[in-house]
């Protein structure tokens, strides 16, 4: 497809499909098209469930959301009412960084006068519904970084790297309130979110439960969150079980939306977790940061510009990708780590951060 030379456009889409995370990770695109062209009125397109991520964001002026209904009636419906949304938000520039076909095909549906989007690995169709494409390969680049390139195909360099995640006031007035319920105070606990959409992201209830006492030790409380997902709950009831009776522990596993999760987040002293969207929400809001990573790759999807410490083990067939050893849904990257040096890359976050 022929490329337009450039353009300052007034209109803008950014079309992120994905997980929690994955749109998280892509707000520094908000960031620096919005400093690139000021005056730019910037539409943000994710999935239902993820917009918590863009909401209240003073970098998007408005927030689209694309749902999935269960019917196909409903489906068809709104489907036809999103499309007609894109064709009258008169858009200049239209980027996809999702990759896939839907994300392709909505790009090219807007009608706008410059569309980027990824290169396909294979020769695809889909490279057609767009003017300009970014290479999506290197496993040894962040994920920011190569969510970037289309930004950089258009002559912008990026100043502003940061993740930016912001609560709403009403979360952070829930927040306080619920601080002040359980007798808590800003900055006197950790967050633990020990479990993933992926459990074979997780470790073990005995290594989180050992953890966790050592923050007690540490004079820290506990807040413990996970999502509603009953094999969440599951596992932090058994977190519980090897914790036994201690006071200092506050779980509030499945009794949290996004806003109120990053709401007590952004109020924790430390974030303690996995390779999860809500480690990704603490390195947005600037919370200090220690997380295990076993099968996914911590150079690809580590905690971004913010003081952390990131548990591996050194083992020649991580990251590997997997679900799983050999299918299991266990990875024993993660299930063999030892609680020890958990406990003292945490001691060394909390004496950098003081």
């Amino acid at each position: 497809m022929r490329h337009p030379g450039h353009i300052a456009p007034r209109r803008a889409l950014v079309i992120k499909l994905g997980h929690i995370g994955d749109v998280l990770v892509s707000t520094p695109v908000f960031t620096a098209l919005k400093e690139a062209y000021p005056g730019l009125h910037l539409t943000a397109l994710v999935e239902e469930g993820t917009q918590a991520m863009v909401l209240n964001s003073p970098w998007v002026d408005r927030v689209l959301v694309l749902q999935r209904p269960q019917s196909a009636w409903q489906a068809a419906r709104t489907n036809l009412d999103l499309l007609a949304s894109l064709r009258r938000g008169r858009f200049d520039l239209a980027l996809d960084l999702s990759g896939g076909d839907r994300g392709a095909f909505l790009a090219f549906m807007t009608g706008a006068r410059l569309r980027v989007g990824f290169e396909p690995k294979k020769p695809h169709i889909r490279a057609r519904a767009f003017h300009r494409l970014a290479d999506p390969r290197g496993t040894q680049n962040h994920v920011v970084e190569t969510l970037l390139r289309p930004v950089r195909l258009l002559g912008i360099e990026p100043q502003d790297l940061a993740l930016k995640l912001y609560p709403s006031p009403q979360a952070q007035e829930q927040a306080l309130a619920t601080l002040a319920e359980h007798g808590l105070a800003p900055r006197s606990y950790a967050l633990v979110h020990p479990t993933s959409r992926w459990m074979f992201k997780t470790w073990s209830p005995e290594g989180n439960a050992q953890v966790i006492r050592h923050l007690l030790d540490q004079g820290l409380k506990v807040i413990l969150s996970a999502a509603p997902a009953s094999r969440e709950l599951d596992f932090l009831a058994l977190v519980q079980h090897n914790l036994g009776a201690v006071p200092g522990v506050l779980d509030l596993g499945g009794r949290l939306d996004l806003p109120l999760l990053g709401a007590l987040t952004q109020q924790a002293r430390v974030f303690f977790g996995v390779d999860s969207a809500p480690m990704h929400m603490a390195a947005a809001l600037g919370v200090p940061v220690a997380v295990l990573f076993g099968p996914s790759g911590e150079k690809m999807w580590g905690p971004w510009q913010v003081e952390s410490e990131v548990l591996t083990l050194p083992m020649d067939c991580r990251p590997c990708g997997r679900d799983g050893c050999d299918g299991s849904k266990l990875s024993r990257c993660l299930l063999e780590m030892e609680p020890a040096p958990v406990c003292q890359a945490i001691d060394r976050l909390l004496a950098r951060t003081a």
